[in-house]
């Protein structure tokens, strides 16, 4: 499909011009900022509070992804399969199942490459700056994380690039 944008809701989602992108895959209630094609959405129902799930209940992405199957009333909706251990050593495209990290956008990512046949990924918001739910730890594991799928990308011919001045700057 080529450049696909992947969103999150950090500060540097304000650097995505969508008019450079036929095709954007954003996470949780990213419809509060900009309609995705694709919504990712790697959380129980019950960790979003008020406007947020209204939000994500509204939208109407043309795919929906997740793990958990309370989701499966979302147009589009489609079953992750996810590993049950993290790339803290190397990412392995070949596999039928998508590796899973700390956030969403990581997810998000493998989709666009997996299901969309994305040839450079650019990603928006995924800065992790005074992030309400991550530890300094936690941020360490998510850069390691994206480090992995970025090395993997790039050998089948794949560029990730992120936007912004976050943890993954000059990944």
């Amino acid at each position: 499909m080529g450049v696909i944008a992947v969103l999150g809701l950090g500060p540097s989602l304000g650097l995505f011009d969508p008019d450079q992108y036929t095709w954007s895959i954003g996470v949780n209630d990213i419809w509060k900022y900009y309609p995705a094609d694709v919504i990712v959405c790697l959380d129980k129902r019950s960790i979003f509070a008020g406007e947020r799930l209204v939000t994500i209940e509204n939208s109407k992405p043309k795919a929906f992804y997740s793990q958990i199957a309370n989701w499966s009333y979302m147009p589009g909706f489609q079953m992750l399969n996810l590993t049950p251990h993290y790339p803290d050593r190397e990412v392995n495209l070949g596999i039928q199942q998508i590796y899973k990290s700390y956030c969403s956008p990581f997810v998000a990512c493998q989709v666009a490459y997996k299901y969309y046949r994305a040839t450079e990924i650019h990603v928006y918001g995924v800065d992790m700056i005074d992030h309400p739910n991550l530890t300094h730890s936690l941020c360490d594991k998510i850069k390691l994380h994206f480090t992995n799928l970025a090395f993997a990308l790039r050998e089948e011919g794949c560029e990730l690039i992120v936007f912004g001045d976050g943890i993954l700057k000059n990944l």
